[in-house]
C-alpha cells in the first residue's frame, strides 16, 4: 500500500465467526474477491488476522479477530460501515476503533457491547 497524506487506518475487532467466514463476508459485502485473508477494495486494503491481543482484555480489543483497514478515509467509512452492518446482521460481534467512529453506524458498534 503506498502512503499518502490522506490515508487513514481503522481496526475492526470481530468475535463469533471464523477467519474464513469474516474474510468471505468482507469480500461479499464489498463485491470483490479475497486474496487469502486480504481483501482489496479500491484504494483500501483489509487484512483479516488473528488478534495478537486476543484474550488479554475483557472488552472488544481482546476479541479473536482483527481487521486492519488502510486506505483513503472516504472509501474506508463506506466499506467499514457496510461490513459492520453485515456482520451484525449475520450475528457476529464487531466493533470499529478509529478516528471516525462518529461517522459509522452505531458509533462503530462500541455502544452495543459496553458493559
Amino acid at each position: 500500500m503506498t502512503g499518502t497524506e490522506d490515508n487513514d487506518y481503522c481496526a475492526v475487532f470481530v468475535q463469533g465467526a471464523s477467519r474464513q467466514d469474516v474474510t468471505g463476508l468482507v469480500a461479499a459485502v464489498l463485491g470483490v474477491p479475497a486474496d487469502e485473508y486480504t481483501v482489496r477494495f479500491g484504494d483500501l486494503e483489509l487484512d483479516i488476522q488473528p488478534n495478537p491481543d486476543a484474550g488479554l482484555a475483557d472488552d472488544f480489543v481482546g476479541w479473536p479477530l482483527k481487521i486492519d483497514v488502510e486506505g483513503r478515509r472516504a472509501t474506508m467509512v463506506d466499506a467499514v460501515s457496510r461490513f459492520l452492518t453485515a456482520a451484525w446482521d449475520a450475528g457476529y460481534q464487531a466493533v470499529a476503533a478509529c478516528d471516525f467512529e462518529s461517522e459509522l453506524p452505531e458509533l462503530g458498534g462500541y455502544p452495543r457491547y459496553r458493559a
